[in-house]
C-alpha cells in the first residue's frame, strides 16, 4: 500500500493520472534504479550541509549583527518550527513517531534539558564569539565526548586518535589565542556548551539502548523538540514585553525580516535533511559530511562577518579543523573494524538522532 501512495504522489506530481507511472519510470529496467536516485546522495548532502551551516550564520546575524539578544525566544520559536513541520509530516503519512507517554517522557526528561542547554549555551557563545573560533570551541566537545565513552562505556584509543586530540586542542588554544574577537564571557559559554553537548551525547546513548525500539527514528526529534518547548516558553514569556519592542524594531528592517524566515523555515528542515542525508548514504559518509561542513562555516563566518584571523590563527584553525576530520576517519575505521568482527552491529552504525 506505501508502494502504491509513493507511486501515485509521484505520478500526480508530474501531471498523469493515478496509477500511471511516468516513462522513465516505466522504462527503467528490474533491477536498475530510477534515474532521479543518482543525484539523491549529492543532492541530500549539499541540502543537509547548507542547513547546518545556515542555521550557524542566521543565528549570528540575528543575535550578533542585529543585536536581538534573546537565545531562548529564538530557540523557542525554532523548536517550535522543527514540532510543527515533524507534526505535518505525519499528519500526511510520510513519517511515525510514538505519542508522548509519561513512562517515556520521564525517562527522556532529563535529555531535553541538556538539549536545551546545549542550544542556549551554543547561542550564548556565539553572542561574542567569532564563528571560527565558536566552531573551534565546540569541536573540543569531540574530546570530552571521547573520555566519557572510555569511562562509561570502555571505549579505547589509538594513535590516530590521540593525534586527532593533540591537534584538536593545540589548534584551538592557538586559534583561539590569537583572535580579536574573543572574549572571556564567549568562551565560558563555550565551555559550558562543550560540557552540556558531550553530556547530552553520552546521556542519549544510555537513553537510546532502552528506548530505540520504541521511539523509532522521528521519536526522538519529535521528543527533544516538544518537550523543550515549555522550558524555552518560561524566559520567553518572561521577557515578552523586551524581544517584542526589539522584535518590531528589527521589522522594519527588511533584510531582517528574510533573515528571520529563512531561518524559521530551515530550522524546520533542519532535521529532515540530517535524516534524508542519513538514509541517502552510508554512515560513514554522513560522519564525514558533519566534519567537512565546519570547513566552509568557517570560510563563509569569516567574510560574512569580516572577521578575519591572523596568519598564526588561521594555522591554528586549520589544525583544528583538520584533527576533527582525523578523528572522524579514525572511528570510521574502528567502526569498519566492528562491523567486520560482529556484522550485527551494522544496523547501529548510525546516529538516530542529530543535534541542530
Amino acid at each position: 500500500m506505501a508502494n502504491n501512495n509513493s507511486m501515485r504522489r509521484q505520478a500526480s506530481a508530474g501531471g498523469l493520472p493515478a496509477g500511471q507511472v511516468s516513462g522513465a519510470a516505466a522504462a527503467a529496467p528490474a533491477g536498475e534504479e530510477p534515474f532521479y536516485k543518482k543525484f539523491e546522495v549529492p543532492v541530500s548532502i549539499a541540502a543537509y550541509a547548507s542547513c547546518s551551516i545556515s542555521m550557524v550564520i542566521l543565528n549570528k546575524l540575528m543575535i550578533g549583527t542585529y543585536g536581538f539578544n534573546f537565545p531562548t525566544v529564538l530557540i523557542f520559536f525554532q523548536n517550535a518550527s522543527a514540532v510543527v513541520f515533524v507534526m505535518l509530516l505525519k499528519a500526511f503519512g510520510l513519517i511515525e513517531y510514538p505519542p508522548l507517554e509519561y513512562g517515556k517522557v520521564k525517562r527522556w526528561l532529563p535529555l531535553t534539558v541538556l538539549f536545551v542547554a546545549m542550544l542556549v549555551t551554543s547561542l550564548l557563545a556565539l553572542r561574542t564569539l567569532s564563528v571560527q573560533v565558536a566552531t573551534l570551541v565546540k569541536n573540543l566537545a569531540i574530546i570530552t565526548t571521547a573520555f566519557g565513552d572510555k569511562v562509561l562505556f570502555g571505549h579505547t584509543f589509538n594513535a590516530m586518535t590521540m593525534t586527532a586530540f593533540m591537534l584538536l586542542l593545540s589548534g584551538s588554544v592557538l586559534g583561539a589565542s590569537t583572535d580579536a574577537w574573543v572574549t572571556f564571557e564567549g568562551l565560558v559559554w563555550g565551555g559550558l556548551n562543550v560540557c552540556s553537548t558531550s553530556a547530552f551525547q553520552l546521556y542519549m546513548k544510555l537513553v537510546l539502548n532502552d528506548l530505540k525500539q520504541e521511539m523509532g527514528r522521528w521519536g526522538p526529534v519529535y521528543y527533544n523538540n516538544v518537550l523543550s518547548l515549555p522550558p524555552l516558553l518560561l524566559p520567553t514569556m518572561f521577557m515578552y514585553s523586551d524581544w517584542v519592542v526589539k522584535a518590531q524594531d528589527l521589522l522594519s528592517n527588511s533584510a531582517v525580516v528574510v533573515v528571520m524566515g529563512v531561518l524559521m523555515v530551515v530550522s524546520a528542515i533542519m532535521t529532515m535533511t540530517s535524516f534524508w542525508c542519513m538514509s541517502a548514504t552510508s554512515p560513514t559518509t554522513y560522519s564525514v559530511v558533519g566534519g567537512l561542513n565546519k570547513v566552509p562555516l568557517t570560510v563563509i563566518g569569516i567574510y560574512v562577518f569580516n572577521q578575519f584571523p591572523t596568519q598564526t590563527g588561521t594555522i591554528g584553525i586549520m589544525g583544528a579543523l583538520g584533527g576533527g576530520l582525523l578523528y572522524t576517519h579514525a572511528m570510521n575505521q574502528k567502526k569498519a573494524g566492528d562491523m567486520k568482527a560482529s556484522p550485527t552491529t551494522q544496523a547501529t552504525g548510525r546516529a538516530m538522532f542529530s543535534p541542530r
